[in-house]
């Protein structure tokens, strides 16, 4: 598998982007378009078009569709609203995706009546969302079973609970944007610079026993164990069997030479394994 970005949809025209929000109406037999509508039906990521023109509002209005009229609604009613998808998601906070998808309104809204995502939240009576102490590579990592999952790009709507553990908004904020967030980690992960290699240092204590002085942890970090999977195509290395096209299969890295018998955590020595495969070899060599 080849982690390769699809062309970048910012360079899209304003009429492009308008043409596709009148497309997805027209093809839902609706007048107006909310961001949950779009995000399922749209080729654009719907923050994309919101950065354009300022607002989705806005954006919906150039494109001729009517406009959500922010006096008719209430605090009240965008709070309760609030609380209601929360309890359906039995969840104590929210991001913006994950109201998008079952919300009433528009998160615009929101940010109208309250001046933030995170004081509406707060004004419900839920906790904030920000989690500033992801790291970097947690995000990768996550990123990467998604994508091996899928077997391509995921999308912006994509990224979201029960197929990842952390919002696209989560990415957005911390990389700039989703298009950003997907550019920082393509050239991370195919970047296959430090590389351990083997180096293994046998010290005998007599003729029959051999015990084997490490130069590696036997854990396999996230980095590591992405690049093996990378060598190996995301494919099991005895069965050939990939989670791209088998949602079932789960990878697996393992030592070919057992880290108890000598076998250091190298590239030389790991490769792939599904769950499958790696339970029947055990530890033999």
């Amino acid at each position: 598998m080849k982690f390769e970005l699809k062309p970048d949809n910012r360079n899209a025209s304003d009429e492009e982007l308008l043409a596709d929000l009148k497309n997805v109406a027209e093809n839902l037999g609706l007048n107006s378009l909310s961001k949950k509508d779009y995000l399922e039906h749209g080729r654009f990521n719907y923050s994309t078009i919101t950065r354009r023109f300022g607002s989705w509002n806005k954006a919906i209005g150039l494109a001729g569709l009517e406009i959500e009229n922010f006096s008719k609604l209430s605090v009240d009613e965008l709070l309760r609203d609030l609380k209601e998808v929360s309890i359906k998601l039995s969840k104590n906070s929210l991001t913006r995706d994950e109201y998008i998808k079952i919300g009433k309104y528009s998160t615009d809204s929101f940010r109208r009546h309250f001046g933030s995502w995170f004081k509406a939240l707060e004004k419900a009576g839920l906790e904030k969302t920000h989690n500033l102490n992801i790291s970097n590579e947690e995000l990768f990592e996550n990123l990467e079973e998604i994508w091996t999952r899928l077997g391509r790009q995921p999308n912006f709507g994509e990224i979201s609970k029960p197929l990842s553990k952390y919002s696209g908004s989560a990415y957005s904020r911390r990389f700039g944007s989703w298009r950003k967030a997907l550019e920082a980690f393509v050239k991370y992960v195919n970047d296959d610079s430090e590389i351990i290699k083997e180096e293994v240092a046998p010290i005998l204590q007599d003729s029959n026993i051999s015990i084997f002085k490490h130069k590696t942890s036997r854990n396999i970090n996230w980095r590591l164990r992405f690049i093996v999977m990378k060598r190996d195509n995301f494919k099991c290395q005895k069965c050939g069997r990939s989670p791209s096209t088998d949602p079932s299969v789960i990878l697996h890295i393992d030592h070919k030479k057992p880290y108890s018998k000598g076998g250091e955590t190298v590239m030389e020595n790991l490769e792939t394994l599904c769950s499958v495969c790696n339970l029947g070899k055990s530890d033999l060599e």
